[in-house]
């Protein structure tokens, strides 16, 4: 890590030190209370989180031109309650600047439709493999709401340590799991309350390629292990579904596949892929393609 090497990490505590007492200086946005009061809103419809990403290890670039601000405004516009960002450079093409660019883009674009009920801009979740703490404090500078960590990737005691780093440094996390072995980890690694809300993804994390018919999610959701993982940290914990959300197709229809979530029990999915090949030229309808309304 090139950045490791020129801030020393001294130096970086002492960068997020000043930071987080800076007055005027940003501080990380609650992200999942304005995904559960859309929600509510909304009688409890299922939830498109839209995530931003360059590229996928399987796909190549996923567009002509990756433009975070124009691609941030369009899903704000479009009513996206929060928002993903990739910001892995290895696997994804990702930069530490597109969260920057991500949340100014979004203040920017609720600024100008702001209303009298006031402005709402979607908080942004920095989607990374995460493995030491050093680059907790690199996405906190950045402008980060909340971080996902990959429960896969992490042995228990390194899963309890990275969400307590993040919680003192006022960042929610966002757990993402591909087995039921790894939700037994979260299970018995993490307190109630020490995460926002949980992912179960289609993709397998050794060779970052996906299940195509997304049974992977779908078993995930169904299973035991995810039933008692909500005993214990509550029933009301949002389970998020990842990985081809909105190019698996079922009988011909993609939405055919959401239902199957829906009823699997998921609240939401976090959609990039299947957003990047709708058209261009995104209108406000563009995030209720997926969903039946």
């Amino acid at each position: 890590d090139r950045f490791r090497e020129r801030v020393p990490l001294p130096n970086l505590l002492s960068q997020v030190k000043v930071s987080m007492m800076d007055p005027g200086s940003s501080k990380p946005r609650d992200w999942i209370g304005p995904i559960l009061q859309s929600a509510d809103a909304a009688n409890g419809k299922f939830v498109i989180i839209p995530e931003c990403k360059r590229m996928e290890p399987t796909m190549g670039s996923l567009r002509k031109r990756y433009n975070i601000p124009k691609l941030v405004k369009q899903f704000t516009q479009a009513g996206a309650p929060a928002i993903s960002i990739n910001c892995d450079g290895v696997l994804f093409g990702g930069t530490l600047e597109d969260i920057t660019a991500a949340r100014e883009a979004a203040s920017s674009a609720a600024v100008a439709m702001s209303t009298e009920d006031g402005v709402i801009a979607p908080p942004v979740l920095a989607s990374d493999l995460i493995l030491y703490p050093y680059q907790l404090y690199k996405l906190r500078l950045a402008g980060a709401d909340a971080i996902s960590l990959v429960a896969g990737s992490l042995s228990n005691k390194d899963l309890l340590y990275l969400t307590k780093i993040a919680k003192s440094l006022q960042l929610q996390v966002v757990i993402s799991v591909s087995t039921k072995v790894q939700i037994q980890k979260v299970m018995n690694s993490l307190d109630k309350g020490s995460f926002a809300a949980l992912s179960v993804t289609n993709r397998d994390m050794e060779t970052f390629g996906f299940d195509e018919n997304g049974s992977q999610a779908i078993s995930l959701l169904e299973s035991s292990e995810l039933a008692e993982l909500k005993e214990k940290h509550g029933d009301d914990l949002p389970v998020f579904a990842e990985g081809r959300v909105g190019l698996i197709n079922h009988e011909g229809d993609s939405s055919a596949y959401i239902q199957k979530l829906k009823e699997a029990g998921a609240f939401g999915a976090f959609v990039g892929s299947g957003l990047a090949k709708k058209k261009e030229g995104m209108d406000e309808s563009i995030l209720k393609i997926l969903v039946e309304e």
